[in-house]
């Protein structure tokens, strides 16, 4: 009788896990953009990390209005932000401290693709051009310009000293 019992649970517990699909739509359907942030040691030449004396905020324009999405970045010394699918120029202000703000226009096409049934479609893409206001922004250059899932850096922006 307990044989049987353990059993019928056992069969009950493998039927529930084989319904689960086995993902989160939300982790599949999302590409991230990587931007670091880089100024040359002015000694040896050298490509160093950029950290920010002051806080750098950044807000994110779409259809005229814009939104902060980081506050008071400091210590970071890259960004990983979701890419509008709705557009093919994302527009961001950098906000450094009180003193300045730098306006970074990210030009790119959408590739939609077929995730599942579930999931329905997500999006890729592929970064076309960077432009920027020279406020603190030296340079920019486009590293990787495909962006999916992988943890690639895509743009990297060069900050004067």
């Amino acid at each position: 009788m307990k044989r049987t019992i353990s059993a019928i649970l056992l069969l009950f517990v493998i039927i529930l896990s084989a319904c689960d699909n086995g993902g989160d739509c939300k982790i599949y359907n999302t590409a991230y953009y990587r931007t670091l942030f880089r100024s040359i040691d002015a000694i040896t030449g050298d490509e160093v990390p950029y950290t920010f004396p002051e806080p750098l905020d950044i807000r994110l324009v779409v259809n005229g209005s814009d939104s902060l999405v980081i506050n008071n970045m400091t210590s970071d010394t890259e960004l990983a932000l979701p890419m509008c699918y709705t557009q093919e120029c994302d527009t961001l202000l950098l906000e450094f401290g009180t003193i300045t703000t730098d306006t970074l226009f990210v030009e790119h096409t959408n590739i939609p693709y077929f995730i599942s049934m579930d999931c329905g479609t997500g999006m890729y893409h592929n970064i076309t051009g960077v432009r920027h206001t020279k406020n603190f922004i030296d340079s920019a250059a486009i590293i990787h310009p495909f962006i999916n899932f992988d943890a690639n850096e895509n743009i990297k922006l060069y900050i004067a000293e």
